[in-house]
């Protein structure tokens, strides 16, 4: 078995080629030919967006106003919705007392092991439905890419660690996370928030650079009194939350009163700005291809985005989660 210390080295050293593509993807002139060709990119595929139901509409407009918008499973009439909560809520209880070992021996992060949400294809597929892929592609403006689905698991320990505290995640400009609760969630119970005050600061003209933010970097980058732009996602078993993660600073609060449990799934445009930090979600490729592969074509498109990346970015190995 390999020391903490030697992982540790291990993940930096493979993590090297992606902050060294960032560093390259930041330079000024870098930076103004990717803006434009993604600007070109949009107005390219703007007249073939979807046309979305009024209750989808809704989400995406909610989205490009204020970067989250609430919905009720049921409500929406996802099929196959209450069968999903089920077996992600079964796989979540299961894994509990795991998770519980992990917090204790210090892992900041702890999702239910990707081979046990792979063992139940539905609950992948499901995130491949057209409807929500229609959903994310309207709110990115190009192709969905599908990267997969996570069951995170938040123990109720009071810390402010890793995705617990503010942070925006890495992947593309804007993207898409589509949260299910598998319980109901109040304060004490670690709800999702995010600040809905967009980083302005952030962009293909000024960079993306990203880091935990304390309240002091949050004020220098949204501004004063950015606490009255907290929503916080109280809500009962099967609440949808879809929200704008890149955008978006976020972060699951810290649970005091009970554990949380909640199925993340995750899409941004093909091909995303930054690949080499995509594939977060610890599923692997072979298994994606595997459960896409009877599916439509678009959805095996979604799944197969690493095909659009040029050959030279493709190399570059995944960050580390």
């Amino acid at each position: 078995m390999l020391s903490d210390a030697l992982k540790q080295r291990y993940e930096w050293l493979r993590n090297v080629p992606a902050r060294t593509a960032m560093r390259y993807f930041n330079q000024p002139k870098v930076r103004e030919r990717l803006g434009a060709a993604h600007a070109a990119a949009l107005e390219l595929y703007w007249p073939e967006l979807p046309t979305l139901t009024r209750a989808d509409r809704a989400i995406v407009e909610q989205l490009n106003q204020c970067g989250i918008a609430v919905a009720d499973l049921e409500t929406l009439g996802l099929p196959n919705g209450s069968s999903i909560l089920d077996q992600c809520q079964s796989l979540a209880e299961g894994f509990s007392e795991e998770a519980h070992r992990q917090c204790a021996a210090g892992k900041q992060f702890v999702i239910v092991p990707p081979e046990q949400v792979v063992a139940s294809p539905g609950i992948f597929q499901w995130g491949l439905q057209d409807r929500l892929l229609d959903i994310a592609e309207a709110y990115i403006g190009l192709p969905a890419a599908y990267d997969g689905v996570t069951i995170n698991y938040t123990v109720a320990d009071g810390r402010a660690i890793s995705t617990r505290r503010w942070h925006r995640d890495w992947e593309d400009r804007r993207m898409l996370k589509i949260a299910l609760y598998l319980h109901d969630v109040d304060e004490q119970g670690g709800p999702f928030q995010v600040l809905a005050r967009a980083d302005t600061m952030q962009s293909d003209a000024d960079g993306y650079h990203y880091e935990l933010a304390d309240d002091a970097e949050l004020e220098r980058r949204l501004g004063p009194k950015y606490e009255s732009d907290i929503v916080s996602c109280t809500g009962k078993r099967g609440m949808m939350i879809f929200a704008d993660t890149a955008r978006l600073y976020h972060r699951g609060k810290p649970a005091t009163g009970r554990d949380r449990a909640a199925v993340f799934y995750t899409y941004f445009a093909q091909p995303p700005r930054h690949p080499f930090y995509c594939e977060r979600t610890g599923m692997r490729r072979g298994d994606m291809r595997r459960l896409a592969r009877d599916l439509p074509e678009r959805q095996r498109k979604a799944v197969a985005w690493r095909e659009h990346v040029p050959f030279a970015v493709r190399m570059i190995p995944p960050a580390t989660l």
